[in-house]
């Protein structure tokens, strides 16, 4: 334990309530940082530098159902993942990706070339292949509440144990999602990848986003977010759609135009 590990503990068996301290101002300096986060999001004109077919989507999405992840809080039970600059309640962007990745294999299989593809190799394989998706943390403004959970027996549906307290971002909350798609060149079939790659990204991100959610608890349906949100994609080029679903995104990504090399 460190030095502050130690005098947080010394305070903590004092009876003095460090972690409600230590959250008030952790507040306190997240609304001093609510708007930096912009700077670590991609903007449209950043695809100028990229290969051809890159394309970078936003959705500006609302929770249907809570939002939990496993910070690291020691004075907190069960607390969120905060961002260490802004303070501010955060996706990773390894959460994103292990998210999306679970939703593709769920389309695809684990295994499938398109899944290597995109995401990259498996972290025991002996092959080293960078992914084609690329993923940025989500910072929600709004402050973490809280909520609690009862686990239950699979065949009775009794309480397995006592309740557990998490403190969630709530329904109802806004956050931003960014991915950017960038093909590295192919082979003689690389128009054919660029299509595929599109359309299960299409259907991944529905998936993950209205059916599995992308909670540490999504297993109970936490992360799951409204139908209901703001789309944007960009494409190389200055191409921009409009979308308010993640079906309409399909529809575009279907019909999407190749730019050829």
């Amino acid at each position: 334990m460190n030095s502050d590990g130690v005098y947080d503990f010394y305070l903590h068996e004092k009876d003095c309530d460090i972690g409600e301290i230590k959250r008030k101002i952790l507040d306190a300096v997240s609304d001093d940082h609510k708007d930096d986060f912009e700077r670590f999001y991609p903007s449209p004109a950043d695809l100028n530098y990229l290969p051809r077919n890159s394309v970078l989507i936003r959705l500006q999405f609302t929770l249907k159902k809570p939002y939990t992840s496993r910070g690291e809080d020691a004075f907190s039970t069960n607390p969120i993942v905060r961002d260490k600059f802004t303070c501010l309640p955060i996706v990773r962007p390894s959460t994103w990706k292990g998210n999306l990745r679970f939703a593709a294999t769920k389309l695809k299989g684990p295994k499938n070339p398109i899944i290597i593809r995109l995401f990259g190799s498996n972290p025991d394989s002996e092959d080293t292949v960078k992914g084609r998706l690329y993923f940025f943390p989500t910072f929600f403004k709004d402050r973490a509440g809280n909520d609690v959970i009862t686990p239950l027996k699979r065949e009775t549906r009794t309480p397995a144990r006592g309740p557990i307290p998490l403190e969630v971002m709530k329904p109802g909350t806004k956050g931003d999602f960014y991915l950017l798609y960038v093909p590295y060149p192919g082979k003689e079939n690389f128009r054919d990848e660029i299509k595929e790659d599109l359309k299960l990204i299409a259907e991944a991100l529905k998936l993950m986003f209205y059916t599995y959610g992308f909670s540490a608890k999504r297993t109970s349906g936490f992360g799951v977010v409204e139908k209901q949100l703001k789309g944007n994609l960009w494409m190389r080029g200055g191409v921009s759609k409009n979308f308010s679903d993640l079906h309409k995104l399909s529809e575009i990504l279907d019909g999407y135009r190749y730019e050829q090399h």
